[in-house]
């Protein structure tokens, strides 16, 4: 009897770890990644510090790794509002200093917003979020 249990907890113990290599084998990605030596350092500032609805803000993204600009990457921006549907506002971003990558955007309504940043480089897609708030 009692080694019939131990046959059958291994079994389980088995099957549960092929169905966890299988499902692991399922996770979706929406792009290639990178996994980084250390993590990206992004900060996401505007101008004026708090943006008005319906007001154009300047975007400045500045990106860091290990304390060194990164410099000539593909960075994206996507302004999404928290609670609200909205929709996704792009920023296109181009680098204006090693490290630095600056746009126009605006917001649609005051509130807490989200700003998506995405990072392409030939290693891989990495990716950060910041909180911004706009007043109405």
């Amino acid at each position: 009897m009692e080694k019939s249990r131990t046959r059958h907890a291994g079994m389980v113990a088995m099957i549960l770890c092929l169905l966890m290599t299988a499902l692991s084998g399922c996770s979706r990605s929406d792009g290639s990644t990178a996994e980084a030596a250390e993590a990206l350092q992004v900060v996401v500032k505007t101008v004026p510090a708090v943006p008005r609805a319906g007001q154009k803000a300047d975007i400045v993204v500045s990106i860091m790794e290990a304390g060194r600009p990164v410099q000539q990457a593909g960075v994206s921006l996507y302004l999404e509002m928290r609670e609200m549907d909205h929709g996704e506002h792009v920023v296109a971003l181009r680098e204006t200093k090693p490290g630095e990558y600056r746009g126009k955007g605006s917001f649609p309504m005051g509130g807490d917003w989200v700003a998506h940043v995405r990072v392409e480089r030939a290693r891989g897609t990495e990716s950060a979020n910041a909180e911004l708030v706009v007043s109405e």
